[in-house]
């Protein structure tokens, strides 16, 4: 398993309601491996974890209750606390049927990633988020979900110069910063976790792309930009550890938990 060379805190909401979720969470964090320490409230539904693992998220999803990322900061408190997060969209429809199926296979259309839907124009096809964990180093920790179309292929991730998303790679320009390369699996499900040189208060407000690599052609506005070939999002400034205790959207008026529910079903990760 890969593992951060720096420890990092990361700050959960976990929908527990009694003693037996705290022993379900205390058994998912024990077989972690590069945990430090954790600590859980049941009465706040929190639970914070110290460690260099890239599998926090999914051990606590494995005991099958509500989980949310309230926020992440390096575990050295010298270190001022920066985080980020970038949701990647395509910013064209993809076709998730072949073309021969013909028009009787339509009706599943709205169900598939890429489809247009009520509420959105676009799903969410991975997330990828950032700590400052030292000084000059920034931890990512990318998972995307592709569509079908998109898998045995390489993408290249950099940070672009812009952040507008409008119409990618055109509009987000050169690549400032390579981040690394992902391949996805026959499912489509691809991950980066890794360490990069950088200062994170930089790359806020620029985009963070992934795109088809093309043999020959660098990555940015030169190389093809077909659907299903680019997925980027805007590095937008994230909370740190306790800096959001905020549990209703002031905007809709829904709980925290109501906004996870409908951000799943739509596809974030």
């Amino acid at each position: 398993m890969v593992l951060a060379s720096s420890n990092f805190k990361t700050e959960f909401a976990v929908d527990m309601t009694c003693q037996s979720c705290v022993s379900a969470v205390k058994t998912a964090l024990g077989g972690v491996e590069g945990i430090e320490r954790y600590d859980i409230e049941l009465e706040n539904k929190r639970v914070t974890v110290t460690g260099k693992s890239k599998l926090l998220l999914a051990a606590l999803k494995s005991t099958h209750r509500q989980v949310l990322v309230r926020g992440s900061s390096s575990a050295d408190p010298s270190v001022p606390s920066q985080a980020a997060v970038s949701i990647l969209e395509s910013p064209h429809p993809v076709p998730s049927i072949p073309s021969s199926a013909g028009p009787s296979a339509t009706a599943a259309v709205r169900d598939l990633p890429g489809m247009n839907e009520e509420e959105f124009s676009q799903k969410v096809f991975g997330i990828a988020r950032f700590v400052q964990i030292a000084p000059s180093s920034v931890l990512m920790d990318m998972t995307v979900r592709l569509p079908p179309s998109s898998t045995n292929q390489t993408f290249n991730v950099y940070v672009s110069t812009t952040g507008n998303v409008v119409d990618p790679p055109r509009t987000t320009g050169e690549a400032l910063y390579q981040l690394g390369r992902i391949t996805p699996d026959k499912d489509g499900y691809g991950d980066l976790f890794k360490e990069v040189d950088g200062e994170l208060w930089q790359w806020i407000g620029r985009g963070c792309v992934v795109q088809a690599a093309t043999s020959g052609v660098p990555a940015g506005p030169a190389a093809d930009a077909k659907p299903g070939s680019i997925f980027a999002g805007v590095v937008a400034r994230s909370s740190g550890v306790w800096g959001n205790d905020k549990t209703v959207c002031a905007c809709s008026g829904r709980t925290m938990w109501e906004e996870g529910r409908e951000m799943e079903a739509k596809g974030m990760l």
